[in-house]
């Protein structure tokens, strides 16, 4: 039965929000970290195909990890335990390894320019990030929002260490660079797996059956998962082919900056991710409402008052070579908007509905679109026109799903999406709060 309760003000929102905002902005300014180090110790080239390694990996586990939706479901619906959900989650990490090893292999002898060991490491990370991000959703299902803020640290902070470590004491290859990120998730990883033994784990060999019903359900949702992510990231591959993996090496920065724009939203889905699953019928549309809303204000903001930072730093912190990378960037924060709506709406469908069917067709259809976009762009324009296709593609399925659960939940789709004054005047109440606290602890 869904608890009852009123549905969260923009303030007691944004409060609920403070602590995993603050790790996300913490995992935010490794991932930046992460791109200023390797652009100064790798040329563009090399660049290139470390962003392409770590996007496959990312690829790779957004794949895995579909099962997160079905494996919160099972939890908050009371399917199954939660002992043994963490057992099926060391399984499904387990069986992730076999299946992306010998594949790591096969590639690395099939391909040449990338080494063996490169591949590995990239393997490994998908499987890490496989693992750590199940045990996010139990977290997340369970309302732990400490849990899920010190896993985001840890998760982004130990490779970033691990990377400077390795980039310090070595030559910095692509490489030893992912190689030193997987060594530094294991950290993460091996720690949860003893939070959760400690915590009576069933055993790996006694959880297999319901590890492969998590996997089995979530088949479709993988799938639009990893087609979701593709469709974002194509375009990275489409300026690899069209132009060169020089310039791939360059695009990836300004949507890696672009993409830590939905960690503001992230922490806002975190704050009020159990609040929309478990709403009552009358309640969840104001719920969803509050989240989405301000989700957009928080990634529009953030966009707005970084690009100019991004204009003028550019070519300072990142080389000559990414001094215009400002220009794509301009073009990603809407289509980081538009994403941070697809992200709310896709937990809502597939784990509070447990709908599945139309959140894999928009998927598939968005990836097709900016396939076909970002080649015409990319080719006409350069980087500019293929970050415009990413932007047109999102905006389009945003557009959609916004339509489908305005529909579902029986309001106005500006209702549902468009923020209001009320919304705007919260985030001045709350930094009234602040600046009256700060004011009071200096008297």
């Amino acid at each position: 039965m869904r608890a009852h309760s009123t549905a969260p003000s923009g303030v007691a929102l944004a409060r609920a929000s403070a602590l995993n905002l603050l790790a996300r902005l913490t995992s935010g300014a490794a991932t930046l970290g992460l791109a200023v180090l390797t652009t100064n110790v790798l040329d563009t080239h090399d660049r290139g195909v470390y962003a392409l390694l770590t996007l496959w990996a990312g690829v790779g586990a957004t794949i895995l990890t579909g099962g997160t939706t079905v494996l919160a479901a099972d939890l908050i619906h009371g399917r199954q335990p939660q002992r043994v959900l963490h057992g099926a989650t060391a399984a499904i990490g387990v069986g992730s390894a076999l299946v992306l090893v010998p594949a790591a292999v096969a590639v690395a002898l099939a391909a040449s320019g990338i080494t063996l060991a490169a591949l590995l490491a990239t393997a490994l990370i998908c499987v890490l990030a496989t693992y750590s991000n199940f045990e996010m959703s139990i977290a997340q299902a369970r309302g732990d929002v400490l849990a899920v803020s010190l896993t985001d640290i840890a998760m982004a902070a130990l490779p970033f260490a691990a990377t400077v470590a390795a980039a310090v004491a070595f030559e910095p290859t692509v490489g030893t660079l992912v190689g030193a990120w997987a060594a530094g998730a294991l950290v993460t990883a091996a720690a949860q797996f003893a939070i959760a033994h400690a915590a009576g784990a069933a055993p790996i060999r006694r959880a297999w059956r319901v590890a492969r019903s998590v996997m089995r359900r979530s088949v479709s949702v993988a799938f639009a998962n990893g087609t979701s992510l593709l469709c974002s990231r194509i375009d990275v591959f489409v300026v690899a082919a069209v132009l060169s993996v020089s310039a791939a090496g360059v695009y990836s920065i300004p949507v890696a900056l672009a993409a830590n724009l939905l960690l503001l939203s992230r922490a806002l889905l975190t704050a009020s991710y159990r609040t929309i699953m478990t709403a009552g019928t009358g309640e969840i549309a104001a719920r969803l409402g509050t989240s989405l809303r301000h989700s957009l204000i928080v990634v529009l903001a953030g966009g707005a008052l970084s690009l100019p930072i991004v204009a003028v730093a550019a070519g300072p912190v990142f080389g000559d070579a990414y001094r215009n990378i400002w220009e794509p960037y301009a073009l990603l924060v809407p289509a980081s908007a538009c994403l941070c709506v697809l992200e709310v709406l896709r937990h809502f469908l597939l784990t509070r509905l447990e709908q599945q069917r139309e959140f894999v067709l928009i998927a598939t259809a968005m990836l097709v679109a900016n396939g076909v976009l970002a080649a015409a762009g990319a080719a006409a324009f350069g980087l500019v026109g293929a970050a415009a296709s990413t932007t047109v593609t999102y905006a389009v399925a945003a557009v959609a799903l916004v339509a489908l659960c305005s529909r579902i939940v029986g309001v106005p789709m500006s209702e549902l999406a468009v923020p209001r004054r009320s919304d705007l005047a919260a985030y001045g109440r709350v930094g009234r709060s602040l600046f009256g606290a700060a004011r009071s602890a200096r008297q």
